[in-house]
C-alpha cells in the first residue's frame, strides 16, 4: 500500500519545465534549471516554443530572465491545466521580442542604393486606412546596425535620407536607402518578423511576468475555445498589433497588465469571446482605440486607466459588443478631434467612472441602436455637449447620480440641456435622474482623485445606499503606469533612461 501511495504521489506531482536562452538547448530535456555537466542532455530548453510543444496537462514552465530577449511567435495549443492545477507559465520579467535580422538574400535591389523586402504587419486598422501610405513612426520598428533608423513618409523623403526606411503600404513592401558606401550584405537590418509573443489556445493557463516588444502582431492573445486563461503582470509595448487580444470563444482575465505604444489598440477583442480587464493600464497606443470590442464580445473593465490613445476614441463599442466599466479613469485629448467613445449597436455601462478631457464623450448616431447607461460618474472638461443624440434615441439612455462640470451639457435633437441657473440641479431630462453640476476638483490631468472628505464620496447612490461618485484607482495602477515612463526600448531589450 505504501508503494501504491508513493506511485500516486509521483503521478500527481507537478512537473516543471525550465527555459533559459543563455545556458539552455532545445536538445535538453528541460527538467532542470541549469545544464547537468555530468549527465548529457539534462538541462533547460533554450526556447519557449520548445517548452510549449513538450508540456502535458498541468505542467509548469519557468522562464529565466537572462536580460536577453526571447523570440516571439509562441503558441500553446496543447495540454493546458485543470481547475485544481492550472498550468502556470512564469516569465520572471523576461522580454519577448518580435525583432529579427532580415538576411541579405531577402532583399531585392531597386535602384541606386534602395532595396526592398516584403513587410505586412498585423496593424489591422492602419493597413486598411486609405489616408496613410507609410509607417506611422510610433512605435520605432526600424533598426540599422543596432541603432534606430529614420522613418520616411514618402519615396521622395526616402531618397533624401540615406539610412532611412519607407513602408510602401500600397504594395506591401519595405524600402531601405542604404548608407553611403554600404551594400545590403554589409549592414544589419532588424524589423518585426515574429508574431504574437504568447498565444494561448487551451484551458486553465496562467501567463505571468512577461514583457512583449516589437511583435509583428499582438503582445498577448487567446484563440479558439480556451477557457479560464489568465494573463497577469504582463506588459506589451511597441508592438505592430494590439497589446492584448482574445478571439473566437475564449474567456480571458487580464490582471495588472499594461499596453502602451502599440500600433493598434491597447486591447481588441473579437468574435464571441469574453474578457475581464482588472487594474490594467491602456495608454498612448497609436492607431486604434484604447479598448476595442466588436461583434458579440462581452467585457468587464475594473479599475482601469485608459488615456491618450491616438488618433481615435478611447473606447470603441462596435457591432453588438457589451462593455461594462467600473471605477475606471478615461481621459482623451481636449484639443483633439475625437470624443471618448464610439457606440454602435451594443450595450455600454459605466459605474463610478471619471471621464474627462475630450471635445465630447459620445455622439449617438441615428443608425445606432446602442444602449448607454452612466451612473455615479464624473463627466467634465468637454468643450462640446458631452452626449449628442436624436429624439428617437433618448429611450435607450439612462443617466443617474452623475456629476457634470465644465461642459455645455447634453444635446437631444437641436436642444442643449445644461446647468440650470441658480442651483446645482442636473438637466431636465426624462433619462437623467438626480445628476448635478458641481466642480469635482480633480487633482490633475492624469491622477484623477479626491480627498477623503469630498462630497463626491457620498453624492451618489448604489442600490439605494449612499455611494461614491467617480473613480479612485488603486495605487498599483498608477505605479504600473509609471513603469514605462522614461524607458529606452531597443533590440537589446528594455532599460530605464538615466535621470
Amino acid at each position: 500500500m505504501m508503494a501504491d501511495a508513493a506511485c500516486r504521489a509521483e503521478t500527481n506531482a507537478t512537473r516543471v519545465l525550465y527555459v533559459n536562452n543563455e545556458t539552455g538547448s532545445d536538445f535538453f530535456d528541460g527538467l532542470s534549471p541549469e545544464p547537468n555537466k555530468e549527465v548529457p542532455g539534462k538541462g533547460p530548453f533554450a526556447s519557449l516554443q520548445k517548452a510549449f510543444s513538450s508540456v502535458v496537462t498541468s505542467d509548469q514552465i519557468s522562464v529565466a530572465n537572462t536580460g536577453k530577449p526571447y523570440p516571439g511567435g509562441n503558441s500553446l495549443s496543447q495540454a493546458g491545466g485543470t481547475a485544481e492545477r492550472p498550468m502556470v507559465i512564469d516569465g520572471h520579467g523576461a522580454v519577448i521580442s518580435g525583432l529579427d535580422i532580415i538576411p541579405a538574400k531577402s532583399w531585392k535591389k531597386l535602384q541606386n542604393n534602395i532595396c526592398e523586402t516584403d513587410f505586412w504587419p498585423k496593424s489591422n486598422y492602419l493597413r486598411g486606412y486609405s489616408g496613410i501610405n507609410h509607417w506611422i513612426g510610433s512605435p520605432q520598428i526600424w533598426w540599422l546596425d543596432g541603432q534606430p533608423a529614420f522613418n520616411c513618409k514618402s519615396e521622395e523623403e526616402l531618397k533624401e535620407n540615406p539610412g532611412g526606411f519607407f513602408w510602401n503600404k500600397k504594395i506591401k513592401k519595405l524600402w531601405i536607402h542604404l548608407p553611403v558606401g554600404k551594400t545590403i550584405d554589409k549592414v544589419e537590418v532588424k524589423i518585426p518578423v515574429h508574431g504574437t509573443a504568447i498565444n494561448i489556445n487551451c484551458n486553465f493557463v496562467v501567463v505571468m511576468n512577461f514583457r512583449s516588444i516589437f511583435s509583428w502582431n499582438d503582445g498577448f492573445d487567446a484563440h479558439g475555445s480556451g477557457k479560464n486563461i489568465v494573463f497577469k503582470n504582463c506588459i506589451a509595448t511597441d508592438n505592430c498589433g494590439q497589446g492584448f487580444s482574445c478571439h473566437d470563444w475564449s474567456s480571458v482575465l487580464y490582471e495588472d497588465c499594461l499596453a502602451e505604444r502599440c500600433a493598434s489598440s491597447g486591447s481588441c477583442d473579437v468574435n464571441q469571446c469574453a474578457a475581464i480587464y482588472r487594474r490594467c493600464v491602456l495608454v498612448n497606443n497609436t492607431f486604434e482605440a484604447g479598448v476595442y470590442a466588436t461583434e458579440q464580445t462581452s467585457h468587464i473593465y475594473e479599475s482601469c486607466l485608459i488615456v491618450g490613445n491616438q488618433p481615435f476614441e478611447q473606447i470603441w463599442a462596435l457591432h453588438q459588443a457589451k462593455m461594462n466599466f467600473f471605477n475606471c479613469v478615461i481621459i482623451g485629448n481636449r484639443d483633439g478631434k475625437p470624443g471618448l467613445m464610439r457606440l454602435q449597436n451594443g450595450t455600454v455601462y459605466f459605474e463610478q467612472c471619471t471621464m474627462a478631457d475630450a471635445p465630447f464623450f459620445c455622439r449617438i448616431q441615428d443608425a445606432s441602436f446602442g444602449l448607454l447607461s452612466v451612473r455615479n460618474c464624473v463627466l467634465t472638461r468637454f468643450s462640446e455637449p458631452f452626449v449628442t443624440l436624436s429624439e428617437k434615441a433618448r429611450g435607450r439612455m439612462q443617466f443617474e447620480n452623475n456629476v457634470y462640470f465644465d461642459t455645455p451639457g447634453i444635446q437631444v435633437g437641436e436642444t442643449v440641456y445644461g446647468e440650470r441657473q441658480g442651483n446645482e440641479s442636473g438637466p431636465d431630462l426624462d433619462f437623467d435622474r438626480e445628476s448635478t453640476w458641481r466642480d469635482p476638483q480633480l487633482a490633475g490631468r492624469l491622477k484623477v482623485e479626491f480627498s477623503g472628505d469630498s462630497f463626491l464620496h457620498k453624492a451618489g447612490k448604489r442600490y439605494g445606499q449612499p455611494s461614491r461618485v467617480g473613480a479612485i484607482l488603486p495605487s498599483s495602477v498608477w505605479e504600473l503606469y509609471e513603469k514605462t515612463r522614461g524607458e529606452i526600448v531597443s533590440p537589446a531589450g528594455v532599460k530605464r533612461a538615466a535621470p
